[in-house]
């Protein structure tokens, strides 16, 4: 008898609908989620290949950025004396005020203690020379291009009041962010400012990248406390907080994808209850117990959620593959190759399975208590 009853309720109208339903919900699931270790998986890879930056800056420790930085200018001399150290500059970032043709513009002013030494070590192209007195100043392309300001032009610089004029002597181009800013001696902006103390940060580098490890142990523990200190290429934490946030949407989206499916689970059972009530109430006249009726219920629940959970974990997987193998096809280079790894497969399945069970309880428990009281009308 509770065999037929559950072949009675299989071949309710609304069962195939509530699985495909429920089943395409998980196969987004799937699909996101493998799309995700397929990029994860790359950006790993790349980081194997990237070269590990030789330079280094000291900071101030709990700066939301290096203009807000304020590091002893005295550690320079100390960097310097160094025998393993090749390269180390003082530099101070600062916002100002550049007047130009009659135009203002509120830009970072970089200044740099040896200007060609920096613009050597980021490989600039100098469209002139470096700045040699306190009146020059180099401008990026950027800034350049943008306020339409050319090699020789004299320009107003307004830094907390204080106004100075600068030449142009040279254009630079170094792809870094100093091309949309004014560069120029440190001591040109320690003039203006009277603050020669402290710059925002200090940049260096190791002459044997060998002893790098052994150099940057070193010089660690001779720091101040408050000095931080950064390798300015850090591709392996980089890309590792990168897919950390990444899988943390995922997380968020999957939360939303449960939430759905328990809400389907609802209302599934819900519609079933209704449509089978008379089912029920003649399973109850026959002799079946409240407990072998609940439990038929929950049955029918529990075989819904696992056939939806397969659907869509196939559906989802294979559908990411065909879609991925046709975008190679028309593409021809596409880098595409979603995967899905058996945890994650085996929790996309268990917590699709319990949010099924879990969002059709009520209503089932409900349902049957009401059809063991009354005769269905």
């Amino acid at each position: 008898m509770q065999s037929l009853a559950f072949k009675i309720l299989f071949r309710k109208k609304g069962t195939a609908s509530a699985i495909i339903a429920i089943g395409l919900l998980i196969a987004l699931l799937t699909s996101v989620t493998c799309l995700v270790n397929n990029i994860n998986a790359q950006t790993t890879a790349l980081t194997q290949f990237a070269r590990i930056g030789d330079t280094y800056i000291l900071k101030s420790q709990n700066t939301a950025s290096l203009s807000d930085s304020q590091v002893n200018a005295a550690l320079l001399d100390e960097l310097k004396s160094n025998s393993n150290i090749k390269y180390a500059t003082s530099q101070q970032l600062s916002p100002a005020t550049l007047t130009a043709n009659n135009q203002t513009y509120e830009i970072t002013v970089h200044a740099v203690d040896d200007v060609k030494a920096y613009l050597t070590k980021n490989s600039a192209y100098i469209n002139g020379t470096t700045p040699k007195t306190a009146t020059e100043a180099n401008i990026g392309i950027i800034l350049s291009n943008l306020a339409d300001i050319q090699k020789n032009d004299n320009i107003t610089l307004t830094i907390n009041g204080q106004s100075t004029q600068l030449k142009i002597v040279g254009v630079t181009r170094t792809q870094t962010q100093s091309d949309t800013q004014l560069i120029l001696p440190l001591t040109t902006l320690q003039s203006t400012t009277s603050q020669s103390s402290t710059v925002s940060y200090i940049e260096f580098s190791v002459k044997d990248p060998a002893k790098s490890t052994q150099t940057i142990a070193n010089l660690t523990e001779t720091l101040p406390p408050n000095i931080q200190l950064l390798n300015t290429q850090q591709i392996i934490p980089f890309s590792s907080n990168i897919n950390d946030q990444t899988v943390n949407f995922i997380n968020v989206w999957s939360i939303a994808i449960y939430i759905v499916v328990i809400a389907a689970s609802y209302v599934t059972t819900s519609r079933l209850i209704s449509e089978s009530e008379y089912d029920l109430y003649t399973l109850r006249t026959l002799g079946a117990k409240k407990k072998n009726t609940l439990t038929l219920v929950l049955t029918y629940v529990l075989v819904i959620g696992l056939l939806s959970s397969l659907l869509g974990l196939s559906v989802g997987l294979v559908g990411t593959q065909v879609a991925s193998t046709a975008v190679r096809w028309i593409l021809g280079n596409s880098q595409l190759a979603p995967f899905i790894d058996i945890n994650q497969t085996l929790m996309i399945l268990f917590i699709s399975l319990a949010c099924a069970i879990g969002g059709g309880i009520y209503p089932a428990i409900k349902g049957v208590a009401i059809v063991s009281r009354e005769n269905p009308t």
